[in-house]
């Protein structure tokens, strides 16, 4: 008798590829969606402290991004992989079967039946593998866009709220820019060219604001990014509201 059998590392590097980029690709949805900016998040990075791929999985499904269906998807896919990391008899797809025949009939339940009719079983549950990798991923990339595009609505929300804000701000700078610029051209030119001098002003105004909203930006780049999209009201703000409604109603 063999003390060890071939293992098959092709097969098993493959699974547990895929597999490993599902884990990445969920920890970063997640981090969008909680928004967190920590690059060596303690829970969702790679350190020994980070949750399981169990864990993200149960978040996403709490959280109702997906449904019952892509749930039970990513956790067969997980168990596969699993079985392919530690199992030393799971050397293909087909040996699955004397290990926990539940795992291939789960995945010939969802075989797309028009496609790989002369395909070798092995090669039927490896396609069927794909596929579910395909759709799980594609889900979850789509999570993560869809939360990136939320950052970029609340950041102009607050850029365009900051404009609002310092409007008088604004203003002065568009005046003192044509009021520096008036300086240079002769009184005569600006006497008789009044609606020049309109839209002359007006473009200073829409520089003046490009300067602010550039501005306010590049401060949004650094830690201000957490007071942007972590908003909180803390009790002593509210404390201090309700104190400043007393004292005006005095």
């Amino acid at each position: 008798m063999k003390k060890w059998e071939p293992l098959n590392m092709e097969i098993r590097s493959w699974v547990i590829s895929q597999v490993l980029r599902l884990e990445q690709t969920s920890s970063d949805a997640l981090k969008t969606i909680f928004r967190l900016f920590n690059e060596n998040s303690k829970t969702l990075g790679n350190q020994s402290s980070a949750l399981s791929f169990k864990s993200k999985i149960d978040l996403l499904y709490d959280l109702e991004e997906i449904d019952k269906t892509e749930y039970n998807h990513l956790l067969k896919l997980m168990e596969i992989r699993n079985q392919f990391a530690h199992n030393p008899y799971a050397v293909s797809f087909e040996a699955l079967d004397s290990i926990n025949p539940d795992i291939n009939r789960y995945l010939l339940k969802y075989e797309n039946k028009m496609a790989g009719k002369d395909q070798t079983n092995e090669a039927r549950l490896k396609s069927v593998f794909n596929q579910l990798f395909v759709l799980t991923v594609g889900k979850l990339l789509v999570i993560e866009m869809e939360y990136s595009k939320g950052i970029e609505k609340e950041m102009r929300k607050h850029l365009n709220d900051k404009i609002v804000e310092n409007i008088e701000e604004i203003w002065r700078n568009a005046l003192q820019m044509n009021n520096e610029q008036k300086s240079e051209t002769p009184i005569l030119l600006i006497l008789n060219n009044g609606e020049k001098e309109i839209e002359k002003f007006y473009l200073n105004f829409r520089i003046a604001m490009s300067k602010y909203f550039q501005t306010e930006l590049r401060a949004i780049a650094g830690d201000k990014m957490k007071a942007v999209f972590k908003q909180k009201v803390t009790s002593k703000k509210t404390y201090k509201e309700l104190n400043k409604d007393v004292e005006e109603k005095n």
